[in-house]
């Protein structure tokens, strides 16, 4: 399967989605499918880092599926971390910022699976308001 989607821990407190090599809208769709099912098992904050570290191809028509992931969005969701985006996820994801406030709020790209988890310590080290 070219997105593999998972927990990334016992704790359930991060999900992983990797891209491998070549998928497609209906991969996405199923992502979403996935996540929401995930999401409904738990209730904490939920990061999710997406690995394109080996994708080799993003369809065209993806800023189609921004809307779904809005309309989907759950309270638990806090961080969307994308790993390794080319240009064009990136500049899609943007997008979905405006688009998609709720899903897209805490948006970060990072170079690595590294910096990812890195970058899930520091905020769990922050103060809860």
């Amino acid at each position: 399967m070219p997105v593999l989607m998972d927990w990334d821990n016992q704790e359930h407190t991060a999900i992983k989605v990797t891209f491998d090599g070549k998928w497609d809208l209906s991969d996405i769709h199923r992502m979403i499918n996935k996540g929401v099912s995930m999401l409904e098992t738990v209730n904490h904050k939920v990061d999710a880092i997406f690995d394109f570290t080996n994708s080799s191809f993003s369809p065209r028509n993806l800023i189609s599926t921004i809307d779904r992931m809005e309309a989907t969005h759950n309270p638990n969701e806090r961080m969307v971390i994308i790993v390794n985006g080319n240009v064009y996820v990136r500049s899609i994801l943007k997008v979905g910022r405006v688009l998609a406030p709720k899903t897209f709020n805490q948006l970060h790209f990072v170079d690595s699976l590294e910096a990812a988890y890195q970058l899930i310590k520091q905020y769990d080290k922050q103060p809860t308001s």
